[in-house]
């Protein structure tokens, strides 16, 4: 812990004193004092110490620590207080990270991220996070053991933005890997990060078995599969099928342990194993007894390999044969989105985590109900096997007030005063209480983060694959807008506002929620152009198409005088990532085929799901499709009677297919091509709070009024 307070404030970091104090009945507790000059900081374990440095911080050096600007503690003076800062945490497991978010937010980390990651949990509370980093190795040196060749054994491992979903059982060996090299750091990095949690006394929860085995494996010289029983898993999402061997069947067991004891191994073992059986997907047998056959078996593997296992599973998937066949003591279940304990009688008494799931994709809408988490459903639960809070969320890189208050709720006993905590929040974000702050963050909870805000994001009318008909930018997306953007548009103008407010939090939201402003108007320039095709209002399509135009235009711009919202940016980190030139192509093309066509990528029914308003991105891609879209539809003019429609006659996820007709087969070529050829101008040093002033200027009053198209 002292480690942690030197590597966060070094300024400061002798001003503090550590102290270990018991714990209030069995619950964290800590508490923060001052004494002979000193801040002292008592806590019952390493992360209470942590908890209690982190609420000082907070409160008297009013910091703001985010994903999202203000990334850096800058703190050299520790005041002296009056009084003691107490704090008693009921939830005894607090559980972070979704297998999504090592895809989308951490996919081409190194060490320098995880380590300020791992102090960014604990200083939050977090002590049961989700460590699967260097798993690639575990599988690697398990097939290598089954008689797979080198080359053979990498090409069963999908690259790192899409090794998450190998590891649910969806995908393999999509993007696989090339380099021995690059498995071998994935382990030493893998390694270092578990070690580290462990040494703040975190319990990672590592990855356990559930069934799924590369097809080759019947061939395999050493994995003795020839009369296994395996079963074909249903297409996910058109990549091609999967293979389960079947839980009941030996080979189940001796490939599981073999996984096992390779990870162990390479990182130890501490008891916590994660997999969902059938996720995603159907058993090939579903009668009861079948399942609660499955259930056992897979205990029965953990219990052998680790008589103190507790298998952790997601309740997306959860079937009740499966879980009854688990003893209680013996099984964790984290109800990621929070709702389905209640669709499954509180998991029968079994434990369980009430989560949060938030963002999909990474997609970088700002919503979110921030009154509902404020009300702590934790604290109104009366579940006594409700053991602990989580937090699920696919990607972190947006919304940094929802998730400053998110990452609070996660210890909180009770409801909290919201009004007071956006106050204190647009404090320690801008570094003022000045009438402005305030008034934004006040904006932000009537407009992005009210109540309207709840579940999935708002589709980004930029990123939307161009189509007549408006319908979801991704698969389970919401089309319309559910607050007023005007609202919005006074949350920008209060932050514009300020005359010499310069935190990084304070640039970032400029920019980010100026992104905001103009992509829904964006949406409504997109309303009138295709109103205007369709009344052959030829000045209004014209205008309103233009306009559209010139947001994206103009938005790029903005977006490139932020490194993080630039698609540059993370196209260099993913390549550096890499050990050989083979591996950087191959890990620049994992990005970009997830921003955008995700996959597969001859045919695939996500793309766009993770799409993101980024610099770079918008220019090269986003605005290319609608150019051509527009021009498309600007050749039917003539044509009075033209019934032009980019609708399919297939549809999934109530969306049009990829290639649905000869209009999308001409854009995948497009897109493809993109993959292929990418290379976006890096950040600028442009002036974030001018460009972003210029253009609320330009667009405010059309906005407020509901103007549209003149003077566009």
């Amino acid at each position: 812990m002292r480690n942690l307070i030197i590597r966060n404030t070094p300024d400061i970091a002798d001003c503090f004193e550590l102290r270990d104090i018991p714990s209030a009945d069995g619950k964290n507790i800590y508490e923060v004092f001052c004494e002979n000059g000193k801040i002292i900081v008592c806590g019952d374990c390493k992360i209470s110490q942590a908890m209690g440095y982190y609420d000082y911080l907070k409160k008297y050096c009013g910091i703001n620590l985010s994903h999202c600007g203000n990334t850096e503690l800058k703190v050299t003076e520790a005041p002296i207080f009056e009084g003691k800062l107490t704090k008693i945490i009921p939830q005894q497991k607090r559980v972070y990270l979704n297998y999504c978010t090592f895809g989308y937010s951490m996919a081409f980390w190194k060490w320098d991220k995880w380590e300020k990651e791992i102090d960014f949990m604990a200083m939050n509370g977090i002590n049961m996070p989700l460590a699967v980093v260097g798993t690639e190795a575990v599988w690697y040196y398990t097939l290598r053991e089954m008689g797979y060749s080198e080359n053979g054994a990498l090409r069963e491992l999908s690259g790192p933005a899409f090794w998450p979903w190998q590891m649910m059982n969806n995908i393999e060996g999509y993007f696989s890997l090339t380099d021995v090299k690059f498995i071998e750091s994935r382990a030493e990095l893998g390694k270092k990060i578990i070690d580290r949690e462990l040494e703040l006394g975190m319990t990672p929860i590592q990855q356990g078995f559930a069934g799924m085995v590369p097809k080759s494996i019947k061939k395999a010289p050493k994995a003795d599969f020839g009369r296994a029983r395996m079963s074909m898993v249903q297409s996910w999402c058109n990549f091609p099928i999967t293979f389960i061997v079947d839980p009941t069947d030996p080979a189940f067991k001796r490939f599981g342990r073999a996984l096992l004891e390779n990870q162990k191994k390479l990182f130890g073992a501490y008891h916590y194993y994660a997999c969902d059986p059938f996720h995603e997907n159907e058993p090939s047998v579903k009668t009861r007894d079948y399942l609660f056959k499955v259930g056992r078996a897979i205990d029965s593997m953990y219990k052998e390999f680790d008589p103190e296992s507790v298998w952790v599973m997601q309740s997306w998937s959860l079937r009740e044969q499966i879980v009854r066949a688990v003893p209680k003591e013996r099984l964790l279940i984290l109800d990621i989105n929070g709702a389905k304990h209640s669709e499954n009688e509180e998991f029968w008494g079994y434990d369980f985590v009430l989560g949060n799931i938030h963002s999909f994709g990474d997609r970088n809408t700002l919503h979110g109900s921030v009154k509902l988490l404020a009300e702590n459903a934790y604290s109104k639960l009366n579940a006594p096997n409700c053991v602990g809070t989580g937090l699920f969320p696919e990607g972190i890189f947006q919304n940094p007030l929802y998730y400053d208050l998110q990452y609070k709720m996660l210890t909180e006993a009770d409801e909290i005063n919201l009004d007071e905590w956006l106050a204190d929040y647009a404090r320690r974000r801008y570094g003022t209480d000045a009438e402005w702050a305030v008034n934004a963050v006040k904006k932000l909870r009537e407009s992005c983060y009210s109540d309207a805000c709840t579940g999935r994001e708002t589709g980004s009318p930029i990123a939307l694959r161009p189509t007549t008909n408006f319908t979801h930018a991704a698969p389970n997306d919401h089309p319309e807008l559910r607050y007023d953007n005007a609202i919005l548009l006074e949350a920008a103008q209060s932050l514009l506002s300020a005359e010499d407010c310069e935190t990084d939090g304070y640039l970032f939201d400029v920019c980010d929620i100026t992104r905001q402003v103009l992509s829904n108007y964006a949406g409504v320039l997109y309303s009138r152009a295709m109103q205007g095709f369709n009344e052959r209002n030829l000045a209004l399509f014209e205008r309103s198409a233009n306009g559209f135009l010139k947001i994206c235009e103009e938005l790029d711009d903005l977006l490139q005088t932020r490194p993080e919202l630039s698609l540059s940016t993370h196209l260099r980190e993913a390549g550096e990532l890499a050990l050989s030139d083979k591996e950087k192509e191959n890990f620049e093309l994992n990005l970009l085929t997830q921003v955008t066509l995700w996959g597969p990528i001859n045919n695939p029914s996500l793309y766009d799901y993770a799409w993101k308003e980024w610099g770079g991105l918008i220019k090269t891609y986003y605005a290319k499709r609608w150019q051509s879209f527009f021009e498309r539809l600007a050749m039917e003019f003539p044509h009075k009677h033209s019934k032009f429609s980019t609708v399919t006659k297939k549809q999934r996820d109530d969306r049009n297919t990829y290639l649905g007709n000869p209009f999308y087969k001409s854009y995948a070529q497009f897109e493809t091509n993109w993959l292929r050829t990418c290379d976006p101008e890096p950040p600028t040093d442009g002036d974030t709070v001018a460009l972003a002033r210029r253009l609320i200027e330009k667009y405010a009053d059309k906005i407020k009024k509901g103007v549209t198209t003149e003077g566009i």
